[in-house]
């Protein structure tokens, strides 16, 4: 099996795995994967993910433009999107 085929079987599984909603642990009894190699294979496949780190465009149309602030104390705070107010509310705590 070339190195392209069990990458896309590794990115199979793991999205069969995501799509089940089966603990990992569970997944790989029922599928016969030790749990070492399915860890490993999952660790893997975040390592190509291009978008981690880098700033992604918001598509705001058809978006309600509330913002709920929850602090750790449990207050929740609803503003509209005025970014100063935002920025001076996640500031207090």
């Amino acid at each position: 099996m070339s190195k392209e085929e069990k990458r896309a079987q590794m990115l199979s599984m793991i999205a069969d795995w995501q799509q089940s909603g089966m603990s990992k642990k569970r997944y790989c009894e029922e599928n016969g994967i030790h749990e070492a190699t399915f860890y490993y294979w999952f660790s893997r496949s975040k390592e190509n993910d291009t978008d981690r780190g880098r700033f992604i465009t918001l598509d705001k149309s058809g978006r309600n433009s509330d913002v709920e602030v929850i602090y750790p104390n449990g207050v929740r705070i609803k503003v509209d999107t005025d970014l100063s107010l935002l920025s001076q509310l996640i500031r207090l705590y």
